[in-house]
């Protein structure tokens, strides 16, 4: 695989130093960390399986900034992350490609673009972002993002359908994350991090004497 050039590497200074400033105080787990821990795996993933480094990279670093779940000081529209990577000089079919991957890869919308099969960048991306969201950092990250949204820990009594809650969320996303992988290297990362999340929800459970039949009526209210 061809190094990257210099300007190229500029580039990638700029945007990372923009989305820093932009997600550095972001509080619900989509924050600067979380972005350098994405664009670490997405690198990984991307070198193992021929992905382009530049796009993969760019990508990563500005995965979440167009994303429903920020809060309005966070998120940017894209014509003005068309802007900006026109002022970092990056060409417009590059600049689309990435828009392309950031626009397709979200969980939320896998129904939608599932019969639009990503690029090998993309892939590397949506890989390293869903292996963040389980594991020790995905279990930290959902308690994170559930504190900040004001959602409950887990739900007592299942009868109040349609109510979010932190232990939910393992049931009617992560859990499901394992087998959605698209590469061989984000399938043999998520096996370990899929076994850390089970075993955590197991002990949780039995501390918190919450069945498992409550979280899957949980999980089944909200299909």
């Amino acid at each position: 695989m061809a190094r990257m050039n210099r300007r190229k590497k500029e580039q990638l200074e700029m945007i990372a130093d923009w989305v820093k400033e932009k997600l550095e105080d972001e509080g619900t787990g989509h924050d600067w960390l979380h972005i350098t821990r994405v664009r670490r795996l997405s690198l990984l993933i991307a070198e193992a399986e021929g992905a382009d480094l530049f796009i993969t990279e760019a990508a990563a670093l500005v995965h979440d900034l167009i994303d429903e779940k920020l809060s309005p000081q966070y998120k940017i529209p894209l014509r003005e992350l068309r802007r900006r990577f026109s002022g970092w000089g990056i060409d417009n079919k590059t600049a689309e490609e990435i828009i392309s991957i950031i626009t397709k890869m979200s969980f939320r919308d896998r129904e939608t673009y599932k019969g639009e099969k990503l690029s090998a960048e993309g892939m590397a991306v949506q890989d390293a972002d869903r292996l963040d969201a389980i594991g020790a950092v995905g279990i930290a990250r959902t308690f994170m993002y559930a504190g900040a949204k004001g959602q409950a820990m887990y739900r007592e009594d299942a009868g109040d359908k349609g109510v979010p809650s932190a232990v939910g969320h393992f049931y009617e996303k992560l859990l499901l994350l394992k087998d959605l992988m698209n590469t061989e290297t984000g399938r043999r990362l998520a096996e370990h991090r899929h076994q850390v999340m089970a075993g955590f929800l197991h002990e949780l459970k039995n501390e918190c004497g919450c069945g498992e039949e409550t979280a899957l009526i949980d999980q089944e209210s909200r299909l």
